[in-house]
């Protein structure tokens, strides 16, 4: 019994050595590729050739917060087909989340 005790031990002991060599390794490696990694390229940003567009999601914005909001910039996501159910569950967090406007 005490042999099967110190058997466990070690095992254990070996096991958590190693997902802390692991872990420092993992960290390791992501430091040096941050030190290397190069800078983002900045983003096209696009015009807006519709401000109709802007005033609609002004309005939905002042209509969900319930005060004045300014607009700094629109990106259109587009996503493939495939990713409809992933969309579909963002949105009922999104939903599930939502602020009662301030009156």
């Amino acid at each position: 019994m005490r042999e099967a005790l110190i058997v466990l031990v070690i095992a254990f002991a070996v096991v958590f050595v190693g997902m802390g060599i692991l872990t420092a390794a993992m960290f390791t490696l992501r430091g040096i590729s941050r030190r290397f990694a190069r800078p983002p390229a900045p983003a096209a940003v696009a015009e807006v050739e519709e401000p109709e567009l802007l005033a609609v999601i002004a309005a939905a914005a002042y209509t969900a917060i319930g005060r004045s909001v300014r607009i700094h910039r629109v990106h259109v996501h587009r996503e493939r087909a495939t990713e409809g159910w992933a969309r579909a569950g963002r949105m009922d967090i999104m939903v599930s989340h939502r602020m009662e406007p301030k009156r």
